[in-house]
C-alpha cells in the first residue's frame, strides 16, 4: 500500500462547523474499480482533515487488491473521531459502497454519530439558476472558475489502475494519484455551495438592509448584504419578485400592488353578506340589517375590502393577509411606512421570500 500525505492551505471558510470545531471535520472520496461492491474493489481514497492546527491531505493506493482491507482500517481510525463527513454524491456511491465493504470482511464500524453532509445534494436544486447541464464535480469546479491539470474521468482511469497492476508503471501511478487528490481540493473548494442551502432556508444572518424605490415608486428594492459570500453569481426570476446575487450582495426587487384585496374570514357561519355593499359583517352587527339586503355569508364571499399598496406574502407571516379569493394559497399585506421603518420585520419578511424560493428551485 502507498500512502501519500502532505499539509494543505486552504481558504479560512466561515461555515460554522468547519470554522468553530475543524477537528471533527472529514472530507473524503474513494475510487473503485467498479460501480458494484461485489464485481470491484476499492483501490485509492482520499481524504482532507484537520489535525494539531494544520490541514491534511493523505491518500491510501492500493497496489494489489487485497489491500483494500487496510484502507479500510485506516479509514476508521479517522472516521471514529470526526462528526461531519463531507463528500461528494457520496450518499448515493461512495458511503453505501463502503459499508458493503465493511461487512463483507467483518469489520465493525458505525456511522450513527456521522453528520453526512454531501455537497452534489445540496447544490443540486441550484442546477437550473446556476445554468448547469451536467452536475458533476469538475462541471461545478469549472462554474466556480476552478480547474485542474488532471483531465480523466473516474471511469476512464479504472483502466489506468489495471494497466497499473499489470506493469507498475509510474506514470500511471501519478495520473491515479493526481485524479483524487484535485478530487479532495476540489471538495473543499466547493464547501460554499453549502452557503446557498443556508440561506434559501432562511436562516440568514442579514446586515441592515439598504431601502430603495424605483423612480416610479412601484417597486421595492432591498440591498441585502448576506453574511456569507456566494461563490457563483446567478438571477432567480419568480413570478412575484426578482433576486440578483453576486458575492456577497442580494438585490430584491418586489413590484408594489396598487389594488382592493380581500380578507376572508375563516368563521363565515358568523358572517352575513352584504351583497349591494359588497363585503361581510358580524351577524352581531348585520342582525339590525334589513333581510333584503344581507344573506347567510360564505366562503367565497366573506370578506372585507381594502385599498392600498400590497407586497407578496406565502403564508400568514404578516396578518391580516389579502387575497384574491378565498382558496388562494398565496396572498398580500399591506405596504406601509411603517413596515419598511421596523428593520424586525424587514428581516422577517426577507426570510420569508427565501424560504418561499428554494421550493420552487427544488420544482424547476
Amino acid at each position: 500500500m502507498i500512502v501519500r500525505q502532505e499539509n494543505v492551505q486552504f481558504s479560512t471558510y466561515s461555515m460554522p462547523f468547519l470554522k468553530n470545531t475543524p477537528e471533527l471535520c472529514l472530507f473524503f472520496d474513494i475510487e473503485t474499480t467498479g460501480l458494484s461492491w461485489k464485481r470491484s474493489h476499492l483501490y485509492l481514497l482520499g481524504v482532507v482533515f484537520f489535525e494539531n492546527g494544520q490541514w491534511i491531505k493523505k491518500l491510501w493506493f492500493c497496489q494489489k487488491p487485497s489491500e483494500e482491507i487496510e484502507v479500510l482500517k485506516e479509514f476508521s481510525l479517522l472516521l471514529n473521531s470526526r462528526k461531519h463527513l463531507i463528500h461528494f454524491n457520496g450518499k448515493t456511491f461512495d458511503i453505501p459502497y463502503l459499508m458493503h465493504k465493511y461487512a463483507f470482511y467483518q469489520l465493525t464500524q458505525s456511522w450513527e454519530h456521522i453528520n453526512s453532509i454531501d455537497l452534489y445534494q445540496t447544490a443540486l436544486p441550484f442546477k437550473k439558476i446556476l445554468g448547469m447541464e451536467q452536475m458533476r464535480q469538475k462541471d461545478l469546479e469549472h462554474r466556480m472558475g476552478i480547474f485542474r491539470e488532471d483531465p480523466y474521468s473516474g471511469g476512464e482511469l479504472i483502466e489506468f489502475y489495471q494497466n497499473y497492476l499489470k506493469s507498475g508503471d509510474e506514470t500511471l501511478l501519478d495520473s491515479l494519484i493526481l485524479h483524487n487528490s484535485e478530487d479532495m481540493d476540489g471538495l473543499v473548494l466547493l464547501l460554499p455551495i453549502l452557503c446557498l442551502q443556508t440561506i434559501f432556508q432562511g436562516n440568514l444572518n442579514l446586515f441592515l438592509p439598504e431601502i430603495q424605490r424605483d423612480c416610479a415608486g412601484s417597486t421595492l428594492i432591498l440591498q441585502v448584504s448576506l453574511a456569507e459570500a456566494l461563490p457563483f453569481t446567478f438571477v432567480i426570476h419568480t413570478e412575484f419578485f426578482d433576486m440578483y446575487f453576486e458575492s456577497s450582495q442580494c438585490t430584491l426587487k418586489i413590484p408594489i400592488i396598487t389594488d382592493t384585496k380581500k380578507y376572508f374570514f375563516s368563521d363565515y357561519k358568523n358572517y352575513y353578506y352584504l351583497k349591494y355593499e359588497d363585503y361581510a359583517i358580524h351577524k352581531s352587527i348585520g342582525a339590525y340589517v334589513d333581510k333584503e339586503y344581507r344573506e347567510n355569508a360564505k366562503a367565497n364571499n366573506c370578506y372585507q375590502k381594502k385599498e392600498s399598496d400590497f407586497l407578496p406574502i406565502f403564508d400568514s407571516v404578516f396578518t391580516p393577509m389579502y387575497k384574491e379569493t378565498h382558496k388562494d394559497k398565496w396572498g398580500w399585506f399591506e405596504f406601509t411606512d411603517e413596515f419598511l421603518a421596523n428593520s424586525k420585520e424587514l428581516y422577517t419578511y426577507i426570510s420569508h421570500l427565501f424560504r418561499y424560493t428554494l421550493p420552487l428551485l427544488k420544482e424547476s
